[in-house]
């Protein structure tokens, strides 16, 4: 099978990365997959690796045709072309602008080509807006063949907000563990992050946007600090509240440790004792899985899909009303539970092996693009 799976940019966040994985898998195993990427890639981002059958077009994602008429003409004519070229049977959007620009490619080309949407977050929280509610409800996702799901919430959103009723189907997300193959040991890890084996370590996995919350972490870090002196943070990412967090940081305490993108995060995930997950919103959150793997329980939000891929209490621990008092109790119980975090993380490992293999979820894309031929 032929697949375009056609993304925003290569930047090393999670959406990004599994696409990144699946096509790479779905290559080693006998099927052709092309990366199509619409815009610049911000070099001050960790950059996904670029095939050579992959395509970076550069258009500025902040274009005043972004806003009116909401396309950039040229670069839809180059989506168009490129399509021609590759000539795939399906198309997977994976979410955001791809969206728009997918279904306006639609129009002017071959009627055998199908056109899937992944569905990576919550929809309602996104396109809340009159207008922009109105115009994927009926410009934009009535286009679309079919549509998948990272989580049952995500799809559920997607399904009640534009009233689809075309094919769909949940498939959550996974990871390829080869890529942990090389990492290091914990106390490896933490020797390297100058942190030591007394230290309790919480980290912050992900981009420094709004809807991640990271002033939530660190206003969480910052009240554990008043009674837990062996506290360490690691905050690893950037994004559009960077320059705001880095700030924070400077002027609250040196416990909390600012690191930025990485390519690699295996020595911060083997280092951690807790993952912390702030956001305001998720489809199906990767770093809990990852996480997991390395058998560090998670501190979550209870939000989007996160319980399809933790089970409070067993895994990890859901704060439902996400206030910082909640977050606050929940990690300090566990630090001062070595026994319960240690048989929390073991637990989280036993579920991400057992129920998010890449296999599976490629065979499960691969099942549900042949049966919209």
């Amino acid at each position: 099978m032929k697949i375009l799976f056609l993304d925003t940019s290569p930047i090393r966040r999670g959406a990004q990365v599994f696409i990144t994985e699946l096509s790479d898998y779905l290559s080693r195993n006998g099927h052709e997959t092309f990366r199509l990427y619409l815009y610049t890639f911000d070099k001050s981002a960790a950059k996904l690796p670029i095939r050579s059958q992959d395509l970076e077009l550069n258009f500025e994602s902040k274009s005043l045709f972004e806003k009116v008429p909401t396309i950039q003409p040229m670069l839809l004519a180059q989506i168009i072309h490129h399509i021609r070229v590759i000539s795939p049977d399906v198309i997977l959007l994976n979410g955001s602008r791809t969206l728009k620009y997918g279904t306006a490619a639609k129009q002017f080309l071959p009627k055998n080509i199908k056109w899937v949407s992944r569905i990576i977050d919550n929809p309602e929280f996104w396109n809340s807006g009159k207008f922009t509610h109105w115009y994927y409800k009926n410009l934009i996702i009535p286009q679309l063949d079919a549509t998948v799901g990272v989580s049952k919430a995500s799809l559920n959103s997607m399904i009640s907000h534009y009233n689809f009723t075309k094919p769909s189907q949940v498939i959550h997300r996974a990871f390829d563990p080869d890529k942990f193959k090389n990492a290091p040991s914990r106390e490896a890890a933490r020797r390297d992050l100058s942190l030591g084996e007394s230290d309790e370590v919480l980290l912050f996995l992900g981009n420094l946007t709004a809807q991640k919350r990271p002033d939530r972490f660190i206003a969480i870090i910052q009240k554990l600090l008043e009674t837990r002196p062996n506290l360490k943070a690691l905050l690893v990412g950037d994004g559009d509240l960077g320059a705001e967090i880095r700030s924070l940081i400077s002027s609250s305490n040196p416990q909390i440790l600012f690191f930025g993108y990485q390519e690699d995060v295996s020595p911060y995930l083997a280092a951690a004792d807790l993952l912390v997950l702030t956001s305001d919103t998720e489809g199906l959150p990767g770093v809990v899985l990852e996480a997991g793997y390395f058998g560090v329980p998670t501190v979550a939000a209870e939000v989007g899909g996160i319980r399809e891929c933790l089970i409070d209490g067993e895994t990890g621990i859901l704060i439902p009303d996400r206030t910082v008092e909640r977050f606050v109790g929940a990690i300090d119980v566990l630090l001062s539970d070595p026994s319960t975090r240690q048989l929390m993380g073991k637990r989280a490992k036993e579920l991400v092996l057992k129920n998010f293999k890449i296999e599976e979820v490629a065979e499960k894309y691969l099942s549900f693009f042949r049966e919209l031929k």
